[in-house]
């Protein structure tokens, strides 16, 4: 498809700008950029709001449009689909929603070492972004904490593998386990507070993590029986 827009000059001499600077052709630049905005969350609530306008709140869809509308019963095949249309965050998003719900309804022996791995993961990346190793230590996600390392080093992330590592020695627990960690972050411990700081910042210096694991995932997608 061929669309003839018409664009100012100036947009144009920055976009030949950019294209000097990058080694990129403009096409390419303008291609990107036209993708980044209709791939927007304001556009895709734009988008799904008209929809739901003219037909109702039910069989609206943007799975035509190359996006999920998150978890909607998807095979593991249906959901990396997605790739290249959607974000690997959005995929990842959907795949976790699934697991989740099989583990309520089958209960979680039924849930395989490949899907934890992934909820593990998911969980470290979430909590510490949210609110850093502490928050991570504090909520329900520590359940995955005496384990995690060893996900991360799955995925081919040693070096957020590390940094968890460290954050994980500072709660000076001899051996890791839930309720280990539940009376720890219960108690003050400003030494301790100051380790899971640096460990945060290290961690937001790294990235990639969601692309190791959707890449992981492609690579054990037979262990996903979602």
């Amino acid at each position: 498809m061929k669309l003839n827009v018409e664009i100012p000059d100036v947009i144009v001499r920055r976009l030949d700008a950019l294209a000097g600077a990058s080694g990129r052709s403009a096409a390419d630049l303008a291609r990107e950029a036209l993708d980044s905005f209709l791939g927007s969350p304001r556009a895709r609530r734009a988008i799904l709001k008209a929809r739901r306008a003219a037909a109702g709140p039910e069989g609206c869809s943007l799975a035509d449009l190359g996006w999920l509308d998150g978890y909607t019963g998807q095979t593991i095949d249906e959901l990396l689909i997605y790739e290249g249309t959607d974000e690997v965050h959005s995929i990842l998003f959907a795949l976790e929603t699934a697991i989740d719900e099989k583990a309520k309804s089958a209960g979680p022996l039924r849930v395989t070492g490949v899907e934890v791995i992934v909820q593990s993961v998911l969980a470290l990346d979430r909590e510490v972004n949210n609110g850093g190793y502490d928050q991570y230590f504090r909520n329900s996600s520590r359940r995955y904490a005496p384990m995690v390392v060893n996900h991360l080093f799955s995925i081919g992330s040693a070096e957020i593998a590390d940094i968890t590592q460290r954050a994980l020695d500072s709660l000076g627990i001899p051996k890791i386990s839930v309720p280990a960690i539940e009376a720890e972050m219960q108690r003050e411990n400003v030494q301790r507070d100051r380790a899971l700081n640096r460990c945060d910042l290290e961690f937001y210096e790294q990235k990639g993590l969601l692309e190791r694991l959707f890449t992981y995932v492609k690579a054990h997608q037979d262990g996903i029986r979602i």
